[in-house]
């Protein structure tokens, strides 16, 4: 071979192994985070480091009741987070639980379900902010009362509960909406493809969405919108097409809304993930554009959407619990 061919080999090695080079490099640096910071530390929750937690929401106040410590001790203490200050509430009066339910209607807030360490519960109770009690709602869902890793969400005045599961890990798909005006429950038929528990749910405007979730070693990925009488079943979270290529799929995520997106942040597959996926209804699809959760990666935090800002606090990855507070600030 002559000089001009072998130099000819050369270089075009040399452009290949260049070419390469740089897409690899590309394609690291789409996975390493250069944007602008959008996850900083808020002020650390008072309480004990825990996980699975039942949180809800009045106003411009978040709570958070009881929970599982690291030696897997259930609580029932009960905390109040506004003005970037946690204040110890009255004590949850029943029996201590984790991975238990929570949502706010008219001002005042609802916790019920959860597993006790040895049963799941079926008793709800009501939370009055007015004069820091607790009262016991005479009725409890209408069948399989009894559960824990439900989801809930508060819609146009109602709250509602449903999927979850039993004291021996069966799952259920069932849906039931309370009524406030006189603490009763009624079935909400749902048609959803999927058992689960540990799902995530959102409220945008004046609908509710509800995916993710654990089934039977699945991770379902059907996702349906709910607007208080008729359920609508969107794109699915794991999608892979000519428009979109992206995976939702997780259990025990983090989820709110701000303004009109709604936001899933943490969660598990497997193990304790760290992504942050924000949902936009207009076009039904899902972008993960946003800086990735600053603090550990982890499951069973509880989440507040504030002042326009997200908040994800406590949860747990593997035996490690946590106590911190992260604020989110959409600015991608």
């Amino acid at each position: 071979m002559n000089k001009k061919n072998w130099l000819f080999l050369f270089l075009a090695c040399a452009f290949t192994l260049t070419f390469n080079a740089c897409k690899k490099s590309e394609d690291t640096d789409s996975t390493t985070d250069t944007g602008p910071t959008e996850w900083v530390k808020s002020t650390v929750f008072t309480g004990d480091p825990r996980s699975n937690a039942a949180s809800f929401q009045i106003g411009e106040t978040g709570y958070i009741v009881g929970g599982l410590l690291k030696n897997n001790t259930a609580l029932k203490d009960a905390w109040s987070f506004s003005d970037a200050q946690w204040t110890s509430i009255a004590e949850f009066p029943g029996e201590a639980r984790y991975s238990a339910v929570g949502f706010s209607v008219d001002g005042k807030g609802y916790v019920g379900l959860g597993h006790n360490g040895t049963d799941a519960l079926s008793d709800f109770w009501e939370y009055d902010p007015s004069d820091d009690t607790w009262t016991e709602l005479t009725e409890t869902l209408p069948t399989n009362a009894a559960r824990s890793g439900a989801v809930a969400f508060a819609l146009n005045g109602h709250g509602y509960v449903g999927l979850g599961a039993t004291a021996n890990a069966k799952n259920l798909s069932d849906f039931y909406e309370f009524d406030p005006a006189d603490g009763s429950w009624t079935p909400v038929p749902a048609q959803f493809k999927s058992k689960r528990v540990n799902a995530f749910a959102f409220v945008i405007g004046s609908k509710a969405y509800i995916g993710g979730g654990f089934d039977n070693s699945q991770y379902p990925d059907d996702f349906y919108s709910f607007d208080g009488e008729n359920w609508k079943e969107l794109n699915t979270i794991n999608r892979n097409d000519d428009s979109y290529t992206y995976d939702v799929t997780r259990q025990s995520a983090a989820a709110f809304a701000i303004g009109d997106y709604g936001y899933v942040a943490v969660g598990n597959k497997g193990v304790a993930l760290g992504t942050v996926w924000k949902y936009e209804p207009a076009s039904d699809s899902w972008t993960n554009k946003h800086q990735v959760f600053q603090g550990s990666y982890r499951d069973g935090a509880v989440a507040f959407s504030i002042g326009g800002k997200g908040y994800v606090a406590t949860g747990k990855n593997n035996t490690a619990r946590y106590d911190d507070n992260w604020v989110f600030t959409p600015v991608r």
